[in-house]
């Protein structure tokens, strides 16, 4: 009988080892970056073309290899970084398996060049398909330089799973930047194909914020306030974003432990548990943390890639990360009003990502209001301060007057939550606001909705809600939501009218220029003809950036439009959430996001002519009474109503 059991050959162990660990060209920057970060590296340039696929190079400044080293860094499971089994308790490198350099020519044509500061000349090392063919003396600087060419040349299987070129270079640049937060004082340079256009860039000046700067742009960092807690023996540090500038994901919640990037759904429930009485459901801070663990309470060799990590108590970590941003959110609640009210402005200043900003103090209480660099974003709405009426003062006294800017309620003061109660709801969270019910809805604005252009115009209260006098009761109306339902119908009317499934352009008179990843730019170029049938036009501007030229068409054009900005954010977060998940979703609901995201904000200054108007359009509605997600436009208390409250009348 013939044997069907038999070894498997070299190189199809290689392979198969290989595909564990690089899947695309992203995970190959990420091994060669952890290999030079792992050699003391203080500059690390990269180069890509065709996404990655084509070539990838990786330069640094590291302490580089004799000749021995570098023919063994390319054998399997050959390593500096540990001896025994016990050294992988107590690891402070990214690698250690021995598998990334071998795994990485096993797929590819690689180049190895390198030297030690004492050499009097280098190595270079060429191996193809997992064959050596060649190794021999050189003429390079002290580091090393790796060459990765034709990826996935041996392994047709693997290489028709790649994506477009612009996708793979969205994704390695997402790698490169993340990586780079953890290292802030590395400098990284990513260019891209062979007119090496800069796509990253980092000063590698040592400080976090002008490292989130570069990888996020200004707006993120700009809206950033610092994080500082500890729940020993975890010591929790970072940035997070105020409420203003959150985001529909979790994609840019960067959680570093012990210099890695990882993935872990216990420390995503911490940052919802949080977060969650400062933000609007559904809404999510931007955050990078570095979280510090003794490495013998850790174990990260759970994951091929290394992406995840197991921890000795998930308890204790979890509280370091809810307290560390809780404090951040409490300490910083003057950041967040300054944002609110346009006071304070704070800016990153920079040569080219962010020049050295100031240390995160010891004690978050003991920043001050004067500080000389604000880390929140003003938006400035061009509005004419002689047309903005009048707003209702508070009243002063023994009522609570504080300012609650996200919730419609101060905080309550709760019971610390569990780690197993958080966990729980965030792995079973499904967060639906109860709709008001249509006929409650409709009973204030019962009637002769016209009625509303002939109220008395009293004021604005919070600088969020219209306040109106029709003589018989007193109305408030919620600009947001109201500004929201008109943007929705009027996109809703103009795509029916348009009878082909696609939503009109409205060209903007000065075009919007938005900053974007890397990532986020590969997807809008693959997914540019989508975008063109919801109505938006755009074209890259600069290395992070594209340029608006048009919106979704409503019907009106007046002076409270769309924000483009906000437009295309919400548009592109919806479209990649749906396509990371897999999920389908309806142009309509797309549409539904932009006009929610798009629309005037709580705490957006309005003039009278500008009410005036969003009170006219929201007469013109077939449903003015609620906002698409349910929420009440508006608020109506009689005049008896009012007089019992003061006691007038039983």
């Amino acid at each position: 009988m013939t044997a069907t059991i038999h070894k498997l050959d070299r190189h199809t162990i290689d392979s198969i080892a290989a595909g564990e660990v690089i899947e695309r060209p992203s995970s190959v920057v990420k091994e060669l970056i952890d290999n030079a970060l792992d050699a003391g590296a203080s500059v690390i340039r990269l180069r890509i073309e065709n996404g990655g696929i084509r070539l990838i190079s990786c330069e640094d400044d590291g302490r580089g290899m004799n000749p021995e080293d570098a023919l063994m860094a390319i054998e399997s499971h050959a390593t500096s970084k540990l001896v025994t089994t016990d050294d992988l308790y107590e690891l402070k490198t990214l690698g250690f398996r021995g598998e990334a350099l071998p795994s990485i020519a096993a797929v590819s044509r690689l180049e190895l060049r390198t030297r030690t500061r004492d050499a009097a000349e280098g190595t270079r090392v060429v191996v193809e398909g997992g064959k050596l063919v060649f190794s021999g003396p050189c003429g390079i600087s002290p580091g090393t330089v790796i060459t990765c060419r034709d990826l996935f040349y041996n392994t047709p299987a693997r290489y028709k799973f790649l994506k477009s070129d612009a996708a793979e270079a969205g994704a390695v640049a997402d790698i490169t930047g993340k990586i780079a937060l953890t290292r802030p004082d590395v400098s990284f340079r990513l260019d891209r194909d062979q007119e090496r256009r800069e796509v990253l860039y980092t000063p590698g000046n040592n400080d976090l914020l002008s490292a989130i700067y570069a990888v996020f742009g200004p707006d993120v960092a700009e809206a950033m306030v610092p994080v500082k807690g500890e729940a020993p023996p975890v010591h929790v540090s970072g940035f997070v974003t105020t409420p203003d500038a959150a985001r529909h994901n979790r994609s840019r919640q960067i959680f570093i432990v012990n210099g890695r990037v990882i993935q872990s759904g216990t420390l995503r429930a911490a940052a919802d548990e949080a977060s969650k009485t400062w933000f609007m459901r559904g809404r999510f801070p931007q955050l990078v943390l570095n979280i510090t663990i003794p490495g013998n309470l850790v174990d990260i060799n759970v994951h091929p890639q290394k992406l995840e990590m197991r921890f000795w108590d998930e308890r204790i970590v979890f509280r370091a990360v809810y307290q560390a941003l809780r404090a951040a959110f409490e300490h910083g609640a003057h950041f967040i009003e300054a944002a609110l009210t346009g006071d304070h402005r704070v800016t990153v200043q920079g040569d080219t990502a962010a020049q050295e900003s100031s240390e995160t103090p010891e004690d978050i209480s003991d920043i001050s209001e004067d500080t000389g660099a604000s880390l929140i974003r003003e938006d400035d709405k061009g509005f004419d301060k002689s047309d903005e009426i009048r707003h209702v003062e508070p009243i002063e006294g023994s009522i609570d007057t504080t300012a609650y800017p996200v919730r419609e309620e101060p905080p309550q003061q709760t019971e610390f939550p569990t780690y197993d109660t958080a966990h729980s709801a965030y792995i079973e969270s499904a967060d639906v606001r109860d709709p008001v019910s249509s006929e409650e809805a409709e009973s204030v604005l019962s009637g002769d909705v016209h009625a509303l252009l002939s109220a008395r115009l009293v004021g604005v209260l919070f600088q969020t809600y219209i306040l109106l006098d029709d003589g018989e009761s007193l109305i408030m109306i919620d600009q947001h939501a109201a500004h929201e339902r008109i943007l929705y119908e009027e996109l809703m009317q103009r795509r029916h009218e348009n009878r082909n499934d696609r939503t009109p352009a409205q060209m903007l008179l000065v075009p919007v220029r938005v900053h974007v990843t890397q990532k986020e730019l590969a997807f809008l170029k693959d997914e540019e003809d989508h975008f063109r049938s919801l109505g938006f036009e755009y074209e890259p501007f600069g290395g992070q950036s594209v340029v608006v030229r048009s919106v979704p068409a409503g019907n009106r054009f007046d002076n409270i439009g769309m924000d483009p900005a906000a437009a295309l954010r919400a548009a592109l977060d919806c479209l990649e959430d749906a396509h990371r998940t897999g999920n389908t979703v309806e142009d309509t609901e797309i549409l539904h996001l932009v006009a929610c995201k798009a629309a005037v904000k709580a705490h957006d200054r309005l003039s009278e002519d500008e009410i005036r108007q969003l009170l006219e359009r929201l007469t013109t509605l077939t449903n003015p009474y609620h906002c698409p997600h349910g929420r009440p436009v508006a608020v109506k208390l009689s005049k008896q109503e009012i007089e019992k409250l003061f006691g007038r009348i039983v």
